[in-house]
């Protein structure tokens, strides 16, 4: 290998006894590749897993069908290199650069057929790389850390974005129509003129992005949206366009009182909605975001709201008797000052006077909410999160799930 590696630096200065390096179809599992010059090499179907690349330029090289699971690219330079259908699975890709990199799918020969083989970064890093003009189409990037990362005019179409951590990022111009990204944190990225039509946004954290002038056309944002009413259609729509647009455009949607019962809101986000008095009973409500939601007097019995987001939220006084809670989140909501982070206060869950009789709230976490009065008879708790002192001032009679000395001591 060193001396390929050395005959191949002559190669790149056009020198003498110069040879192109050669690795296509080798096994080199774990080899320590760290800051070399290996510009235009071949590594074409090579075995490469658990590599170490960091720092190197790998710009113009050939990785298709390449298996680089676990491979260490920090830093590295992989400016128009070829990767398509690459397994990249785990892979360490902060600060790289991947300018105009080639990640599409692989068109494979397999007798008389041609099989497509898909670029696999499921769970790699690409945090603060630079991913400019890359074509990513039909990746697997599901898990993806990709924090304070510039996509600039990129190619994530048909992607796998599931539950990736995209924070911070920009994307700018790019291309992400028909894309998965359900569940994907998009916290503070900025996402200006990018093409989003057709994909998934259920699920997702927008908190403090910019989607200004995005492209928002067929992107699915709950699972029930073709089955409601007409008129609640629009107002989730129109909300989804007011909390995308940071409140330039749509409307806050407005339920108040209205009849919604057996509604499926699923993967919505009616952060801030406005729920007063509304009923809810039977409701599907899997995974929705309802941040400083106004729910006061509502009534969601049986209603499941399995992995909700329901920080800030008002529920005084609403009925959740039989609900489903299971690892929904109602810790407070942080406000934060926008350019320096400090906090500035916090906005605890208000579930004064509410019924959750029978709810079932296994790992849900209760952290610092409100529970004055709160009614938790025969409830489910188990691996629930509540505050000792919160406790002493809900009824707890009959609720099962909490170890015996957090009950003693909230009695």
């Amino acid at each position: 290998m060193a001396e390929s590696i050395r005959k191949h630096a002559l190669f790149l200065k056009h020198t003498t006894g110069g040879v192109q390096a050669d690795f296509r179809h080798k096994t080199l599992r774990g080899a320590m590749l760290a800051g070399t010059d290996l510009r235009q090499g071949l590594f074409h179907g090579t075995d490469l897993r658990g590599a170490s690349f960091a720092g190197s330029n790998l710009s113009a090289t050939q990785f298709s069908t390449a298996k680089l699971e676990q491979c260490d690219f920090a830093g590295a330079k992989l400016v128009k290199a070829d990767l398509r259908g690459a397994n990249l699975k785990g892979a360490k890709l902060m600060t790289a650069d991947l300018t105009d990199a080639d990640l599409r799918p692989a068109r494979i020969q397999d007798l008389n057929r041609t099989i497509e083989q898909n670029a696999n970064l499921a769970r790699a890093d690409l945090s603060e790389a630079t991913v400019v003009r890359t074509d990513l189409t039909g990746a697997n990037m599901s898990g993806v850390t990709a924090v304070n990362t510039a996509f600039q005019s990129a190619v994530l179409r048909n992607v796998n974005l599931n539950k990736a951590d995209l924070s911070k990022s920009s994307f700018q111009g790019t291309d992400m129509r028909g894309s998965n990204l359900r569940g994907v944190n998009f916290a503070d990225s900025v996402l200006t003129d990018t093409d989003l039509t057709g994909s998934d946004l259920r699920s997702c954290n927008l908190d403090g992005a910019d989607l200004g002038g995005a492209n928002l056309t067929d992107c699915k944002i709950a699972t029930g949206l073709e089955t409601m009413a007409p008129d609640v259609q629009h107002k989730v729509v129109q909300h989804f366009l007011w909390i995308s647009s940071g409140g330039k455009k749509g409307e806050r949607g407005s339920f108040r009182g209205m009849d919604l019962a057996g509604i499926d809101f699923s993967g919505a986000d009616l952060s801030a909605a406005d729920f007063e008095g509304a009923n809810l009973a039977g409701a599907n409500m899997k995974q929705c975001s309802f941040r400083f939601a106004q729910m006061a007097g509502a009534k969601l019995p049986r209603a499941d709201l399995t992995g909700a987001d329901l920080r800030g939220a008002g529920l005084k006084a609403a009925v959740l008797d039989g609900a489903t809670l299971t690892q929904a989140r109602l810790t407070p909501m942080q406000i934060l000052k926008p350019k320096t982070l400090e906090l500035l206060r916090e906005w605890p869950a208000d579930l004064s006077g509410a019924s959750l009789a029978g709810a079932v709230a296994h790992k849900a976490d209760f952290t610092q909410a409100v529970l004055d009065g709160a009614l938790f008879h025969h409830a489910d708790l188990t691996g629930a999160k509540l505050d000792r002192e919160a406790m002493k001032s809900a009824d707890m009679e009959g609720a099962v799930g909490i170890a015996r000395q957090t009950l003693s001591a909230a009695e």
